[in-house]
């Protein structure tokens, strides 16, 4: 019996040492696979920051949109795995491409890869504005019309819709080297007991890039 017992542990300690080499072996393998996963991570990001070099990052933004500094700050966003943009693609991003935006004839995107196709074809994304402040007036109180981000020296026509009757009036505006202009409007002093309540505004530009604002009129 004690014959048995000795070995059967002799056979165990015999084969101790080739299941520790075995694992050793296992544990060796998935080293040498995360090693090679990691590799893979560090070339991809390497292969992406070598974007920024021979002043690459001067046409590259973040996917922020935003653009670089320099060529170290372009480096190190990229190698962390920062994904970069043609700069002309900046106004696509991060919904950008949804309204507003529009193209230079004033149709909209879309999708922001349909953006993106625009954009790289060298075309110009145009986000119009126009407004009127303040938005809540009196009779005999003006009110500001502001335009902005239309096609610059762009002759266009603004139309002014009262409500609720619906009456319009459409007045010529051109825009300044910048793309906008500065308009005024009133309602009279006979608004309120016409039943006027508020005005729409609409600028389109000679291109057909457009906006609108509206303004409510207080008769209290």
């Amino acid at each position: 019996m004690s014959g048995t017992t000795t070995r059967t542990t002799e056979a165990r300690i015999r084969r101790l040492p080739f299941r520790l080499s075995a694992l050793a072996a296992v544990t060796a393998g998935l080293l040498l696979a995360a090693l090679t996963v990691g590799g893979k991570a560090l070339a991809g990001n390497s292969t992406n920051a070598k974007k920024c070099q021979k002043n690459g990052w001067q046409s590259l933004v973040t996917s922020g949109g935003a653009s670089f500094a320099s060529e170290e700050a372009c480096t190190s966003y990229a190698a962390q795995g920062g994904a970069l943009y043609p700069a002309l693609q900046a106004p696509c991003l991060n919904g950008g491409w949804q309204a507003p935006a529009q193209r230079s004839d004033g149709s909209a995107f879309g999708s922001e890869a349909d953006c993106f196709a625009y954009a790289s074809g060298n075309g110009v994304v145009y986000k119009p504005s126009l407004t009127a402040l303040p938005s809540i007036v009196h009779m005999e109180e003006n009110v500001a019309v502001v335009a902005s981000g239309f096609h610059p020296n762009s002759s266009g026509a603004l139309t002014i819709v009262t409500v609720p009757m619906m009456s319009t009036s459409t007045l010529l505006a051109v825009t300044n080297a910048q793309g906008g202009f500065t308009g005024s409007s009133v309602f009279t002093n006979v608004a309120c007991g016409l039943g006027t309540t508020g005005a729409q505004y609409t600028y389109v530009d000679g291109s057909g890039v457009h906006a609108s604002a509206s303004v409510t009129l207080d008769c209290s």
